[in-house]
């Protein structure tokens, strides 16, 4: 399973549709807490983060996965417009596994779930 933090519904509709391709399940989630909840709950491979989420902060999701045990631990990739250049850092920072720009994201979303999928 994916989670999926993001308000963007094309976003989302895009990677629903490269997950069903492998028979993958993706649960959007719509702020910081109800992915922690999420994860905590589904224990999913992969949480996708929208870096643009409005109230996001990225500081504090990083820490609260960190905390989590690793059986728990979802390979994190985080995501923003190349002009967020800030945003793009602090995920870096917080200790996401991958950080790309929303073209980068876009290019790869495909790979990215085929790879976790397996």
């Amino acid at each position: 399973m994916i989670v999926f933090l993001t308000t963007d519904l094309m976003m989302a509709s895009n990677a629903r549709s490269h997950a069903r391709q492998h028979s993958v399940t993706v649960k959007t989630a719509e702020s910081e807490s109800n992915t922690v909840e999420v994860i905590q709950a589904d224990r999913p491979h992969l949480l996708l983060v929208d870096l643009q989420t409005p109230g996001l902060n990225i500081e504090s999701l990083g820490e609260q996965i960190r905390k989590m045990s690793d059986s728990m631990t979802p390979l994190t990739v985080a995501f923003a417009q190349h002009v967020n250049v800030d945003l793009l850092e602090k995920a870096k920072t917080a200790g996401f596994d991958q950080v790309l720009t929303r073209g980068q994201f876009n290019n790869q979303i495909g790979r990215i779930i085929s790879d976790t999928a397996l």
